[in-house]
């Protein structure tokens, strides 16, 4: 039983649901044919009996206003509705009703004999056109529910069956409906701690290099042994440590808010033609110290909807990069374009911005392009967080644009790297 009872907790929510919908159904079915088979046949006894009594109450009640021929016709429509053999006599015994002998020889083992596959009545009836009461005898079948007892009985396993698809089938729906968007929450979920996991155990080893280097420093000079003993180079190499630390932190930070950014997005209309030559200017200093000729083809008057501060932010970055990583004496291209998107219909034209930052002299390996936006990595191993960065930049562009649903992609040209916003109005 515990070897049962932990293969359940094991199993997934989508068969949980599946077997318990499963079974309930099955009980469900069986239930209803259970009250069927069981119940149905009693009930319907009563139900007939009450009802048949119910019309002859009636009958007795309104008779003394008819006459015998009004009384055969309301007999023959009674016999015909609830399916009974009604004989009618005189005083002296003689048919009225139910007339030849072929009919009392019909229903003569019904008169006789004490069956329990019927029910009888007897009562008299009096009518306006003869002194002495009539005497009607009424026997009711009760065969045929009994006959469909016998038939439900046969048709058990086919019945079974039946139930055990529809049960299936059903469970099978159910269990697909109510549990894809539990799934869908639960994975999301699990996906997001094993993000969280992986962010944590690289902080850890990502912050653990600086606080070394330090910690080695710091206690090579309170021992005064070997190079450490020139105090004022190490103390300086020291705080240049803590400087790069105190960058680690908070681009780190900044990772937090970015992942945080979906709950608090401040949307306004952003004009982003304005935005790309006031960020290019920053760069200016940058662009001359490289010697790189930055090209500018921007659309005027492209505004979107998005957080301004977050959006500045991206772009800032990824122009900051294609900067950085480009080689002297190379280019850079900032575009701003509108698309149309033309429909069968002109009323159907709808149109796209694509931002698209473009640095020649480079090339990204096919292998590193799905991992650049993964936090703290950097295609280039041998540099350092002072000339490489952290690798959490691309990481904080990625979350901002998923989380104002933009799309994005990076991806090499002949000689070059493209980076491509796609922004949904």
């Amino acid at each position: 039983m515990k070897r049962i009872f932990s293969h359940w907790e094991k199993l997934n929510i989508k068969y949980k649901l599946f077997s318990i919908t499963t079974t309930l159904l099955l009980a469900l079915a069986m239930i209803i044919y259970s009250f069927l088979y069981f119940l149905l046949p009693s009930y319907y006894h009563e139900y007939k009996i009450k009802l048949l009594e119910e019309n002859v109450r009636s009958l007795i009640d309104r008779s003394v206003h008819y006459d015998t021929e009004t009384l055969e016709e309301r007999l023959y429509y009674m016999a015909k509705d609830h399916n009974l053999a009604i004989l009618l006599r005189n005083s002296e015994g003689k048919f009225i009703y139910g007339k030849n002998e072929v009919l009392l020889l019909k229903y003569r083992r019904y008169m006789l004999d004490n069956s329990d596959d019927e029910y009888r009545v007897s009562v008299l009836l009096y009518v306006k056109d003869s002194v002495y009461p009539y005497k009607l005898d009424i026997i009711m079948p009760l065969q045929p529910i009994d006959e469909a007892t016998s038939i439900i009985r046969t048709l058990i396993p086919f019945m079974i069956i039946v139930a055990i698809l529809i049960a299936v089938i059903g469970a099978y729906i159910y269990s697909n409906t109510i549990t894809k968007p539990l799934i869908d929450i639960i994975e999301s979920e699990r996906e997001e701690e094993n993000r969280r996991k992986d962010f944590v155990a690289t902080i850890s080893h990502e912050l653990k290099t600086p606080i070394t280097i330090i910690s080695g420093q710091i206690e090579g000079m309170i021992y005064n042994i070997g190079k450490y003993k020139d105090r004022d180079l190490y103390l300086k190499k020291s705080y240049e440590c803590t400087q790069e630390l105190r960058d680690l932190v908070d681009e780190m930070m900044e990772v937090y808010r970015a992942d945080m950014v979906g709950k608090d997005l401040n949307l306004s209309k952003v004009d982003l033609s304005k935005l790309l030559y006031k960020l290019a200017q920053r760069q200016i200093f940058l662009v001359d110290e490289k010697n790189i000729k930055m090209n500018l083809e921007i659309e005027e008057n492209l505004v979107v909807e998005a957080d301004r501060d977050k959006i500045t932010k991206v772009i800032n970055n990824i122009i900051n990069n294609a900067i950085k990583y480009s080689p002297e004496g190379e280019t850079v291209t900032v575009r701003l374009y509108r698309k149309l998107n033309s429909k069968k219909y002109r009323k159907n034209i709808s149109s796209k911005i694509f931002l698209e930052v473009q640095n020649t002299g480079v090339n990204i390996e096919s292998k590193y392009l799905d991992e650049i936006f993964n936090p703290f990595y950097r295609v280039e191993k041998s540099r350092s967080r002072k000339t490489g960065g952290s690798g959490l930049g691309l990481y904080i562009v990625k979350q901002i644009l998923e989380s104002h649903n933009f799309g994005y992609s990076i991806k090499n040209k002949d000689n070059s790297v493209l980076f491509t916003i796609e922004f949904k109005k």
